[in-house]
């Protein structure tokens, strides 16, 4: 029973590994910062954000936005589009990160689209 439980938790770890593998930093990050961090740390870690604003209730509304070309592309003539990753970050009035979203979205034939939105992309599964 014991070398049963061993391998589960081993089972376990190398699966959770594996799987931030293919996880975007910033969302590796804002796990672990969620229900912790400050606005400070946040900004330590990723930066100034694209767009930030007041929300009615008093709280904080920050937009992060990461653009890269397509996987695998060996250079701008080569690639499909490019991927537009959008990060949505909400701050309660204290200023501590209480939610947040990722979406992504591919742009096909445009490098840099002016807006990383489903208005111009296709939406793709985030994690």
């Amino acid at each position: 029973m014991n070398r049963f439980i061993t391998s589960m938790v081993c089972s376990l770890a190398i699966s959770m590994g594996g799987c931030s593998l293919f996880m975007a930093r910033e969302s590796t990050y804002l796990l672990t910062a969620e229900n912790l961090a400050t606005q400070t740390d946040v900004r330590d870690h990723l930066g100034q954000p694209h767009r930030a604003s007041a929300l009615p209730n008093g709280e904080a509304l920050w937009v992060y936005e990461i653009r890269d070309l397509e996987p695998m592309s060996q250079s701008s003539w080569s690639t499909l589009g490019s991927w537009c990753d959008e990060y949505r970050l909400r701050f309660d009035r204290g200023g501590i990160l209480r939610q947040w979203s990722h979406a992504s979205y591919l742009h096909g034939g445009e490098l840099m689209p002016a807006t990383c939105d489903g208005r111009l992309g296709v939406q793709k599964p985030a994690l």
